[in-house]
């Protein structure tokens, strides 16, 4: 075994500095990413990607307007998404906490980077976005897609998981809504869930791939927080992840 592939074997630093902040379209149902939220020592900033504020149709967030001129800074997260972080008031604060492998005093990035920020109904989600260059090791979790969609069977598989069992990405070519889309499944090929389609093309750009499990429940949380996947390798891009023109912010 190369000493890449015992580096990568080990579980590296979660990326939880840079999230990817994506909108569902209601008409496609499908996540478009819109911007970047980062944290910077105490600060908090946010930057449109440039195609969303050229599109026709851009349409700036609650309390984001600015931002459609330039980046903009704040000494707290905004709004937008200090309201996705699960409130300490909430009595269930730690039943959900509990299933994203968290403390209960994590930090707000922390929670938003495990959570996606999800809310029931809602139509924004943030993803891990991580700050890496050509050859560098990354890791980062997503919560699988679409559970609500898996048969009795499958959604008991995850209830069954255990921490670090193995998983696999395999193309869905037959998806009826994407025909790239990305189903998670167990080494038995049983479907677990979906990738987020905005980290499909994030993959092209990671070798040495891992996926296992970083948490599973029952039927006791919510249908988004039913498992907590893992994945880390290593970024073979000749420019850093998320960089480029087609990711150009304002």
């Amino acid at each position: 075994m190369t000493s890449t592939a015992v580096q990568l074997h080990r579980r590296l630093p979660l990326a939880t500095d840079r999230l990817l902040v994506t909108v569902r379209d209601p008409h496609t149902r499908a996540y478009r990413a819109v911007g970047f939220l980062n944290q910077d020592g105490d600060r908090f900033g946010f930057a449109y990607l440039r195609r969303e504020v050229e599109r026709e149709n851009f349409r700036p967030l609650p309390g984001l307007r600015r931002a459609a001129h330039g980046r903009v800074w704040s000494d707290t997260l905004f709004p937008l998404f200090a309201e996705r972080v699960v409130s300490s008031r909430r009595p269930d604060r730690h039943v959900s906490l509990d299933a994203l492998g968290l403390p209960f005093d994590a930090a707000p990035m922390e929670v938003l980077a495990r959570s996606q920020g999800q809310r029931v109904g809602d139509t924004v989600e943030l993803l891990p976005a991580p700050i890496a260059g050509p050859g560098a090791a990354v890791a980062f979790t997503f919560l699988t897609h679409g559970v609500r969609y898996l048969s009795e069977a499958e959604q008991e598989r995850i209830a069954s998981l255990i921490l670090g069992e193995r998983l696999r990405l395999r193309l869905d070519a037959d998806n009826p809504v994407n025909p790239r889309a990305q189903v998670v499944t167990d080494t038995e090929d049983v479907r677990l869930g979906w990738l987020p389609d905005p980290l499909i093309s994030l993959m092209n750009d990671i070798a040495d791939q891992q996926l296992s499990v970083e948490r599973s429940s029952g039927p006791q949380v919510g249908f988004h927080f039913r498992l907590l996947a893992r994945l880390q390798g290593r970024v073979t891009s000749d420019t850093p992840l998320f960089a480029g023109p087609y990711w150009e912010t304002i």
